[in-house]
């Protein structure tokens, strides 16, 4: 199967935290947690799975973004000199106390992920505001240092950021977060599952103390493309370059932007090509219509993994029987970088090309937007897609750790 996964980010992934803003984000990082469905072999199901979320707060905001009705004591973890670092629910604090860890996460994101996070940034300044976010904040002489928030989607609960300033990047405080968020999460009786996708850590950093945990654990790779930089050219017969245009030509199929009348067969298509595959585990969106129609409604209406780009966008459709055989969806992330938060090709028109033609077709038009860089996120033991991103010209410049636990 041909099947590619960002995510949370990707998208978001990647990572991740877009999605449960639905509606008002612009580009967190969702991107590290969808998904590459068209070369997937469908070989072991991964534990993770991003659900979709059932409940709201407010327009555009997930019900679990709010109050827990918990209260913390802070706990002190040392003290050094006069120097006091505490763990803080982080409802405790006010958002100037983030000030300084929220412009590093925003530089870690452009520099280590090329992703503008400064939108994202400002909405999780806004809701730390409101105090609509539930998790915990490393703090030291009045100053956040690291923080983790997570968050309940009816049955699952997912760890939507962890981050830490670099002087506590490798020290406990990480993990101590870590474990406050798993406990609060874990006591809920509802909560059959906990995730977790964290790009700003490696796999070696965390997941130990994951597996410690009983999570099972992933390998992802954020990968990148130079656009203008020739890549092999491995097309097959049935795919000849087509003529410039609105709708491009390949063989049997014509390449048309993806617009909203192709979301309902798109939902469709990534839920039958997602079955048995090594993603689904990794997204439990997968595992039902209701949650790929929310993902494709995040990706393509909500700016859940950065700005959509209908017109590079690609719906291929198979002129012979008028079936969506394969689509293929861009995003804007940075200036002058793109995004693939979802790739996928129907089971019957795998193995002919048509996902190298997409993708070919693609990169066409982002040079002529302008782009220089395209990225996307994959799953390890996604081997088939892995291996196309390479052969195709993609290289790792990347690698994270995705997680789950389910509830015995």
């Amino acid at each position: 199967m041909l099947a590619a996964t960002v995510s949370t980010p990707a998208a978001n992934l990647r990572q991740n935290f877009e999605k449960f803003l639905e509606g008002e984000t612009t580009g967190l990082a969702c991107c590290v947690s969808m998904s590459d469905s068209f070369t997937g072999q469908g070989t072991t199901r991964k534990a993770l799975c991003r659900g979709e979320g059932n409940a709201h707060l407010s327009p555009g905001v997930h019900q679990n973004l709010g109050y827990t009705g918990l209260a913390f004591a802070p706990d002190c973890r040392r003290t050094v000199g006069i120097l006091v670092s505490r763990i803080v629910d982080v409802r405790q604090l006010r958002v100037k106390q983030f000030q300084l860890l929220l412009q590093a996460e925003s530089r870690a994101w452009l520099e280590d992920l090329h992703w503008d996070y400064a939108p994202s940034s400002g909405l999780v300044s806004s809701y730390l505001e409101e105090k609509r976010l539930s998790g915990f904040a490393l703090v030291e002489n009045d100053v956040a240092q690291a923080y983790c928030l997570y968050f309940r989607e009816g049955s699952k609960g997912l760890i939507g950021t962890l981050f830490a300033l670099q002087s506590n990047s490798r020290s406990s405080a990480p993990v101590n977060l870590l474990g406050k968020a798993i406990d609060t999460l874990v006591d809920f009786a509802d909560v059959r599952r906990i995730e977790a996708q964290l790009p700003h850590f490696s796999l070696d950093q965390v997941g130990p103390y994951f597996r410690s945990r009983a999570f099972q654990t992933y390998l992802r790779q954020f990968m990148s493309f130079r656009l203008g930089i020739s890549a092999p050219n491995r097309q097959t017969p049935a795919f000849q370059a087509g003529r410039p245009g609105q709708n491009e030509t390949s063989g049997d199929f014509v390449f048309q932007p993806w617009e909203r009348r192709h979301d309902r067969e798109a939902a469709r298509l990534i839920y039958h090509v997602y079955q048995n595959h090594i993603d689904a585990a990794v997204n439990d969106q997968y595992c039902s219509i209701a949650g790929t129609t929310h993902l494709v409604e995040s990706i393509a209406r909500l700016r859940g993994c950065g700005e959509y780009l209908p017109q590079a966008s690609i719906a291929a459709i198979h002129c012979s029987t008028g079936k969506l055989a394969g689509i293929l969806g861009l995003t804007a992330v940075r200036p002058r970088t793109a995004h693939i938060p979802q790739i996928a090709v129907a089971t019957g028109f795998q193995g002919i090309g048509l996902g190298s033609a997409m993708l070919r077709t693609a990169f066409e038009k982002l040079v002529g937007a302008g782009f220089s860089e395209v990225s996307l996120t994959v799953t390890a033991l996604n081997s088939g897609a892995a291996r196309l991103y390479e052969r195709t010209g993609f290289r790792t410049f990347r690698e994270f750790g995705a997680f789950v636990w389910n509830r015995a």
